[in-house]
């Protein structure tokens, strides 16, 4: 039960909470202000650099000035900055004065990662957007204040600068700095990160959940959550016992420190066990759904990730879902604030943003909007200038405006601009595929499965569906179908026959897995951001990807 501490830092937390909100909802009413005051943060990190020098950036007053002194510029522009800053060479592109907490790595379009700056003034950019998400979604939600929380975090230093600076996932430096108030409610604790292998820490994770009342969990991507619940039902039996004697599973390979660490205040509970015990003998299984009393999870549901949610149910139940908003290594850029819904208004308050229209994405000097200067229906590459140092940064994250919420835009995620196929001019986006195959699915009555679709070369080229599931007569029609109604160039391009049927590949259950694990390690992403690419771009990615012989593929009727 919680203590009377808890209740009063609850109320105090609750009171500072609830002025945080109102300040964000007063921003959303002044948008133009605001972005002016992000701008002027971002200038503030890199004041007296090397790179402000260069680009003259003090003389920046307004977005107009900083179009006029810096082209849009991507990370390998930065590149050679922010490697100078990881040598020691703090000025090539901070102030003095601005300190580096770690560096946060995401995947990158070439083999070497992405190292973003963390400054001291982003950590608190980024905590005040989840300040405000975590606030508004408890407030929609008052039974799960106070109660467990189950998130899934990195490990914030997996490697080190040559002078020192951690470099990992930024929810693990979050993790870590976290107040203790809100430290006591996660379950698990941030050294799980340090253990080897997600399947290891995904059951280290959930075997010291289980014990806890967990009302939520948290995670980026849908597909983590229901790989924890799978890997904690396929070892069921070992959670069982260790649950009994207080223990964790000698096949977790944590030394004999960090096993003490994870187990510290651990005890047994064959109570517990005997109750995990009798639900497994009720359903056949271990799933979060029937052991926790959950008020709702938190993860991506825009764009690709819409194809996972069907299988989150089966495992967590039909409690609702929160968008945790668009946001990458490089800042945040939304915050959704309702449940079921995908999109979220856009965080004014979190760095100045420019949007280039889709329609001149190739252009070598686009053109871009403000944020009020956005139109409905509309889709937009996000260009921001925050405070991790880096200034007219193309994200290349494609947003859909879907509204206005005050006088600022609700944008929801759909793809990265660079996650588009045409063969034949169809300009097929991975979110178009995914609504197709979901649409197909229902059409069918099938249960969602994995899957990945790739173009193919022949005359006329086509798309070849490689799915993780036994044959169901009239899938490839069904998809063929749907991508007509999602896509009309497709559908044009399939009338007048420049574009073949869609053929089907039947391939073993756990092939697209094994990709996902080679996809992950060749990005050097923590395993939270890797997102499955559910549609490839060029034709002869696939095979190579899958690493399957051709007895190995099933088929299905389709295809020229």
């Amino acid at each position: 039960m919680p203590s009377l501490f808890e209740y009063l830092a609850k109320e105090i937390a609750g009171t500072h909470a609830t002025w945080v909100y109102r300040r964000f909802r007063r921003a959303l009413e002044r948008p133009v202000y605001e972005q002016q005051q992000a701008l002027r943060r971002a200038l503030h990190v890199t004041r007296g650099s090397a790179f402000a020098r260069e680009h003259a950036l003090h003389r920046v007053r307004n977005l107009a000035d900083l179009r006029r002194a810096l082209p849009i510029r991507n990370y390998e522009q930065y590149r050679p900055y922010i490697e100078r800053v990881c040598a020691g060479e703090h000025t090539a592109l901070f102030a003095r004065r601005e300190p580096i907490l770690m560096f946060a790595t995401s995947s990158g379009t070439t083999a070497l990662p992405k190292r973003i700056p963390v400054t001291r003034s982003f950590v608190k950019d980024y905590r005040r957007g989840w300040n405000t998400f975590g606030l508004k979604v408890l407030d929609d939600h008052h039974d799960a204040i106070l109660r467990a929380i189950l998130p899934s975090t990195g490990r914030y230093d997996e490697e080190h600068t040559a002078t020192g600076i951690p470099i990992g996932a930024i929810t693990g430096l979050l993790a870590k700095m976290q107040k203790r108030f809100v430290r006591r409610l996660y379950v698990g604790r941030p050294e799980v990160a340090y253990l080897r292998g997600a399947q290891q820490r995904y059951y280290a994770l959930m075997r010291l959940a289980i014990v806890r009342d967990v009302a939520w969990a948290i995670t980026a991507s849908p597909g983590t959550l229901i790989e924890m619940a799978r890997v904690a039902n396929e070892h069921r039996a070992a959670l069982i016992r260790d649950v009994h004697d207080g223990t964790l599973a000698e096949w977790v390979d944590a030394g004999s420190e960090l096993r003490a660490t994870l187990l510290a205040g651990v005890r047994p509970q064959p109570e517990r066990a005997r109750e995990l015990e009798r639900w497994c003998a009720a359903h056949g299984a271990l799933r979060p759904r029937d052991y926790w009393r959950l008020s709702f999870l938190a993860c991506w549901t825009g764009g690709s990730m819409g194809h996972y949610l069907e299988r989150l149910g089966e495992w967590w139940g039909g409690v609702p879902v929160r968008d945790i908003g668009l946001l990458a290594s490089e800042g945040r850029v939304s915050i959704p604030l309702a449940d079921g819904e995908s999109s979220g208004v856009l965080d004014v308050t979190a760095a100045a943003f420019e949007f280039i229209p889709c329609e001149e994405a190739a252009t070598e000097e686009p053109r871009t909007l403000a944020a009020h200067e956005l139109e409905v229906g509309q889709d937009y590459i996000v260009v921001l200038t925050n405070t991790t140092g880096l200034a007219r940064y193309r994200l290349d994250d494609v947003v859909k405006v879907r509204g206005w919420d005050g006088r600022t835009p609700r944008v929801e995620f759909m793809y990265r601009a660079g996650r588009v196929a045409s063969v034949a001019g169809e300009k097929l986006t991975e979110n178009q595929v995914v609504a197709a195959v979901r649409a197909a699915c229902a059409a069918l009555g099938l249960p969602s499965f994995d899957f990945v679709l790739a173009p193919a070369w022949a005359d006329p080229p086509y798309y070849e569906l490689y799915a993780a599931r036994s044959p169901v007569a009239g899938l490839t029609d069904a998809v063929d179908t749907a991508l007509r109604q999602q896509n009309g160039e497709y559908d044009s391009r399939r009338g007048s026959r420049r574009l073949g049927p869609v053929i089907a590949h039947h391939i073993p259950c756990d092939a697209i897995a094994a990709m996902d694990r080679r996809l992950a390690a060749a990005r050097r992403g923590t395993a939270e951001q890797y997102k499955r690419p559910c549609l490839l771009t060029e034709p002869g990615q696939l095979e190579a990807l899958l690493c399957l012989s051709p007895s190995e593929l099933g088929g299905e009727t389709g295809g020229p």
